[in-house]
């Protein structure tokens, strides 16, 4: 279930990476595969529901300097701005008391939005948001960083 979702999350990040599908229409996911085949014990999965069906799903890693870091989020485009996703953010987040680095591509309409919200509900105004480094390779990313 995870693999398919993952398929799902990595199409909806093709456009912005450039990603083209294998020759067997799929795509890779290397932290997804890293999970799936046990090689990080410290990533953590976790499926998202709604009324008893599959709505998407969250990982967790280990953050850089200590906390804990949000590797992928993904809630099936049927659910998005229905609240599904701020509950199972909020609700991930509370299971891991410490500092939290959340990142994310300003390129992605609504997702600034989106995880400041989360922040605001979960420490109020307490958070920060920086800019991480450049990559030749992807979309810079922007960091919203907290302590619980």
């Amino acid at each position: 279930m995870l693999g398919n979702l993952g398929q799902l999350y990595r199409h909806d990040l093709s456009e912005a990476y450039g990603l083209l599908p294998n020759d067997d229409g799929t795509f890779n996911d290397r932290p997804l595969d890293r999970f799936l085949a046990g090689v990080d014990p410290q990533r953590r999965a976790f499926l998202i529901t709604a009324a008893d069906r599959t709505a998407g799903f969250v990982m967790t890693t280990p953050a850089e300097g200590g906390g804990t870091s949000i590797a992928g989020f993904f809630v099936v485009r049927a659910l998005r701005r229905t609240g599904v996703g701020r509950a199972a953010a909020v609700q991930t987040i509370s299971l891991f008391p410490g500092r939290w680095s959340i990142g994310f591509q300003r390129y992605n309409p609504g997702v600034e939005a989106f995880w400041s919200y989360v922040a605001s509900q979960v420490v109020g105004d307490s958070w920060e948001i920086h800019e991480g480094p450049t990559s030749e390779s992807r979309p810079p990313d922007t960091f919203i960083t907290f302590g619980l």
